[in-house]
């Protein structure tokens, strides 16, 4: 009778683990052992904070140079690979998890499963008051996996040197993206091009600063959603998961937890953080809804301003690519930022456009085409291939790596396309196309200082000074007077 005893009491207490352990974690789909059920899981799609791996990219190594074709001369504009994101308040938001650590279950009725509970006890805070805005050492990888690819895949670009230049903005995370890209495309004696007005054209357009980046009204449908219900609802949830009181989630610490907790230490190291664990597939597609509302505004289609005012880096592109077809043939690797990205992606229409967004939307809109996520991740990029196809100059587009279909009539195989129509059909010879003063002027006194700037612009980038070389131009001191401005950007991507 006592070993029957001590076999219910020993069963008694197998069941009642179960019960308090994994009954909720069924009923919530939280325990990390159950990934493997579903598709999705881990989902990684933290929108401007996405791995490139995680983004859906494809390999140009299985690119197949099209019979009777040579490629002749690229167009590359890449995002730079993942870094860290502190902001002014990164200690207080370290702090906060900090505290959630140590005030885990205090309610007694913690729902995630004690596996993951405990990972968390064990996350270890790698916060340091110096940390920057710098590639990371995934970013380091992405980086030199994109050189490798692109180098394998098409080595006839890559091995004249006084064919290839190499462009960054002035931040550390995007010269050493370009570093590692040169480096891995065997170029690594070449000097990197710092050129801030094609690279970062932001800031310059004061029009859209004042209009559309400090306004926070233009995105109200974006804070609409943050405060409706379904982030009510996921606050709620991740309290009862944590088995810590309600009060203590709110909207900011379910970003804390978002960026600070999950995504930011995925973009560290390409590991999953187990404070990504506290949200489902759902809160993370919730996520990553809202913040693409606030990007489709200010970056995307939501106002021809907001993509219309990247159109310098667009004018050089279009140049670069009608020099290829008269024979001046060089091939431009720009490395720049996320926002830069989607507005090249928007003016050149590889974009599909789409209503803006509502909260009311939601989940309905899911499936939406607009994804930052897929198309600006870190290491995100476009290649514009110039091959020459017996007479004829032919163009494909790649976006991260996939062959992007163009809708112009009788393209030829291997999606490639008539240069000139492509450049007529990206508005090449539409005088209209980039009225820099007209969007963006404010006052006189800024269409002077943008005329200039523009006229520097259209002299040639190459008038833009190297990484090895202190001289400055015109351009050059005239940015130095925008880094105030240009400053309050470089948390942004």
């Amino acid at each position: 009778m006592k070993t029957i005893s001590a076999m219910s009491v020993y069963a008694g207490n197998r069941i009642l683990v179960y019960v308090i352990c994994y009954l909720p974690v069924y009923a919530y789909g939280l325990c990390s052992t159950d990934f493997g059920k579903d598709p999705e899981s881990p989902y990684r799609k933290y929108q401007t904070t996405t791995a490139y791996d995680d983004s859906g990219r494809d390999d140009i190594t299985l690119y197949d140079v099209p019979t009777g074709c040579k490629p002749l001369g690229m167009v590359f504009v890449a995002r730079h690979g993942s870094r860290h994101r502190p902001t002014s308040d990164e200690a207080e938001k370290f702090a906060k998890l900090e505290s959630l650590k140590q005030n885990l279950n205090v309610t007694g009725k913690a729902q995630m499963c004690s596996n993951d509970l405990q990972r968390i006890q064990l996350w270890d805070n790698w916060y340091h008051p110096d940390l920057k805005t710098n590639l990371t050492e995934l970013g380091y990888r992405e980086m030199i996996g994109l050189g490798k690819r692109f180098s394998q895949a098409l080595p006839q670009l890559f091995t004249d040197r006084n064919r290839l230049k190499y462009y960054s903005s002035d931040y550390q995370r995007t010269r050493e993206s370009t570093r590692m890209f040169m480096e891995n495309t065997h170029n690594s004696s070449k000097s990197i091009i710092i050129n801030d007005t094609i690279i970062f054209n932001r800031p310059i357009c004061d029009r859209y600063l004042e209009e559309i980046f400090y306004d926070d009204n233009i995105v109200p449908e974006k804070t609409k959603f943050a405060q409706g219900e379904v982030f009510v609802e996921m606050a709620s949830n991740i309290a009862k998961r944590l088995g810590v009181p309600e009060s203590e989630i709110d909207i900011g610490t379910i970003d804390t937890l978002y960026l600070e907790g999950c995504a930011e230490k995925v973009a560290v190291d390409g590991k999953n953080s187990p404070w990504c664990h506290v949200f489902t597939t759902d809160d993370l597609k919730a996520i990553e809804y809202r913040d693409d509302m606030g990007d489709y505004m200010k970056h995307g289609y939501g106002i021809e301003l907001s993509y219309k005012s990247g159109c310098l880096t667009k004018r050089f592109i279009l140049d670069a690519l009608k020099n290829i077809s008269d024979g001046n043939v060089v091939s431009h690797f720009l490395n720049g930022h996320g926002w830069l990205l989607l507005r090249v992606l928007a003016d050149m229409k590889l974009i599909e456009k789409e209503a803006p967004f509502k909260a009311e939307d939601y989940p309905e809109r899911l499936n939406r085409k607009f994804k930052v996520s897929m198309y600006a991740p870190n290491g995100g990029n476009v290649a514009f291939l110039v091959n020459q196809c017996g007479v004829a100059k032919k163009l494909q587009v790649f976006h991260n790596e996939r062959p992007v279909p163009l809708p112009l009539k009788n393209p030829v195989s291997h999606g490639m396309l008539d240069l000139k129509a492509a450049l007529e059909y990206f508005g090449y010879n539409d005088p209209n196309d980039c009225n820099w003063d007209d969007m963006c002027s404010l006052d006189r006194v800024t269409t002077t200082r943008n005329s200039a700037i523009n006229e520097a612009t259209v002299q040639g980038i190459d008038s833009s000074r190297t990484e090895s070389g202190p001289n400055k131009t015109l351009k050059d001191t005239i940015l130095d007077i925008l880094s105030v401005f240009r400053n309050a950007f470089m948390h942004y991507d």
